[in-house]
């Protein structure tokens, strides 16, 4: 006997159906829950936060887990990725 692979419908509202860009990111824990704020660095030093995500600290390894597996079949598939030496690093406040 076969195993069926069960699908499930995810239904995506309308108003984050496009996403949004980010092309930086911090993250924050407390006991209960970690925080990830996504950003777009913009000219001039300006940095906005254009999308905030909490989680609990399980759903954040999960996450962390999904993300390192998607990244392999990435560069199976297409290459190493590869990151500037000292470049891309952000940490501080955002306002």
């Amino acid at each position: 006997m076969t195993e069926e692979k069960k699908t499930s419908v995810i239904h995506v509202d309308p108003a984050v159906e496009n996403g949004r860009y980010a092309n930086a990111a911090t993250i924050m824990h407390s006991f209960s829950e970690f925080i990830m704020d996504f950003l777009m660095l913009l000219p001039g030093d300006r940095k906005k936060v254009v999308s905030r995500i909490i989680v609990s600290p399980g759903q954040a390894k999960q996450i962390a887990r999904a993300l390192l597996d998607n990244i392999e079949k990435y560069e199976d598939a297409y290459g190493k990725i590869s990151l500037p030496a000292g470049k891309g690093d952000f940490s501080g406040p955002v306002n």
